[in-house]
């Protein structure tokens, strides 16, 4: 009976041990996701503060080229958006020596939407080339 009770308790012990373990790696993998978002979103806000009057002043220059004219209030609140890689090439990823793979999956772009008519001008501004193209959609 005694020998029954000692391997009842190692039971409880190792499940009680497993259990600890799980939470223990639980905890783990969410400090590392948290950790991570939070990097994440810190690089992308420090991206956005950065080149966000780079990027206006480069939409604005290269709206000018369009008709009707562009006024600059137009660009007064734009949604901006940060977009890595740019999905126009049609490079596949295991393309890693095509010449535009690196534009495809790699460089930063912001994504301006001027602020008066929602969705009606739209600039993307390359980070690495510093160039701005505005298209009406």
């Amino acid at each position: 009976m005694l020998a029954a009770l000692g391997m009842a308790r190692a039971g409880m012990g190792r499940c009680a041990m497993k259990t600890f373990v799980i939470v223990l790696a639980l905890l783990a993998a969410g400090k590392l996701g948290w950790q991570e978002y939070l990097f994440r979103a810190g690089a992308r806000d420090a991206l956005l503060d950065a080149y966000r009057e780079h990027a206006l002043q480069a939409c604005m220059r290269d709206a000018r080229n369009l008709s009707p004219a562009v006024s600059p209030q137009a660009w007064a609140n734009p949604q901006i958006e940060l977009v890595i890689g740019k999905r126009e090439f049609s490079v596949y990823p295991w393309q890693v020596d095509h010449a535009n793979w690196n534009a495809r999956y790699r460089n930063p772009y912001l994504f301006l939407t001027a602020g008066l008519h929602p969705g009606q001008l739209f600039c993307e501004y390359d980070i690495l080339n510093a160039s701005a193209s505005v298209r009406r959609l």
